[in-house]
């Protein structure tokens, strides 16, 4: 039997930023995994993106202090913003909901991602972009064509935070997918979890952050802290 390589490896930085991207502006329910890893209780989200030859699996994780219970809720829609929360039941009908799969023993593709085992990979082709108004225009046409939101992921390059996303072309020459890394680099870190855009007379564009997605008149993108992006280069 083939060995089964380990996923690429994204660290989140915190709790509040992994529910963010498990249940953020999502439809339906998800499937989140739980286990325990050199002593530490491990959430992840397992995905994948078309990159290059075939597809680019992700290990999304965050490290919780406890055992999560069977349930994730998550809205960032309240007056205080976000709220999250571990949970028995799934009543409150405010909240979108990811269940647990809770893990006996930890699968040695998963071990070895947390290790840093994951296989070298070619890094996407880059596109820095002007600001964030141009990043909005990225995803907000996707949003609606494919009914897609791509998270916009915020980490650390020297003294830079790099705010970006990676959208694949598909079909190119012989490759799958072109991945490209589209991203703003600043000196600032972003102030809140979302971006809310809007493009109207007689103001135009309008982009800022915001912590909560109450008001139907924008379009959002949900940020995501983590310690690194192993595809984006050093």
């Amino acid at each position: 039997m083939e060995s089964v390589k380990p996923p690429v490896p994204v660290h989140v930085a915190d709790m509040q930023a992994f529910a963010r991207l498990a249940l953020a502006l999502t439809e339906g329910s998800q499937i989140l995994w739980y286990f325990k890893h050199k002593g530490k209780h491990v959430l992840g989200l397992f995905t994948a993106y078309m990159y290059w030859e075939g597809d680019l699996p992700i290990l999304a994780y965050a490290y919780s202090d406890t055992p999560p219970k069977a349930f994730l809720a998550y809205r960032s829609d309240s007056v205080k913003g976000e709220e999250w929360a571990f949970t028995d039941d799934v009543d409150d009908t405010r909240f979108r909901y990811a269940s647990f799969i809770e893990l006996k023993t930890v699968p040695e593709p998963f071990a070895e991602s947390l290790d840093g085992k994951s296989p070298d990979l070619p890094p996407p082709m880059l596109a820095e972009v002007e600001g964030l108004k141009s990043i909005a225009r990225i995803l907000l046409p996707l949003s609606l064509r494919e009914g897609t939101l791509f998270p916009l992921w915020h980490f650390m390059r020297g003294k830079k935070h790099i705010i970006g996303t990676c959208i694949p072309f598909e079909h190119y020459y012989e490759a799958d997918a072109l991945p490209v890394f589209f991203y703003v680099s600043q000196d600032e870190a972003p102030e809140k979890g979302f971006i809310k855009y809007i493009a109207v007379k007689p103001a135009g564009e309008r982009v800022e952050y915001s912590n909560n997605t109450s008001d139907a008149k924008f379009f959002y993108a949900k940020l995501v802290d983590v310690k690194d992006m192993p595809i984006f280069p050093k």
